[in-house]
């Protein structure tokens, strides 16, 4: 059974060879799946996301991602 919960540890790799390391906190209990979903529905959104109050990404930087301690690594282009 798929592993679900509210705080995930994501990575993102920037196109200028920066990491970014965040825990994601969502408002319900998602699995691996559709916390994946979720951070690609955001990423196509606008043109930055807002981690926290002083942390944003410029989408169009984010060259992929990935959940910590976890196999499936993403590419995102947009």
């Amino acid at each position: 059974m798929a592993e679900s919960k509210k705080e995930w540890n994501v990575v993102f790799l920037l196109d200028s060879k920066r990491e970014v390391s965040h825990q994601l906190e969502l408002s319900e209990e998602l699995n691996e799946r559709e916390t994946l979903e979720f951070i690609e529905k955001q990423l196509e959104r606008g043109d930055w996301w807002f981690l926290e109050d002083s942390v944003a990404l410029h989408t169009s930087s984010v060259e992929s991602y990935y959940l910590e301690n976890r196999v499936q690594f993403t590419q995102f282009s947009k």
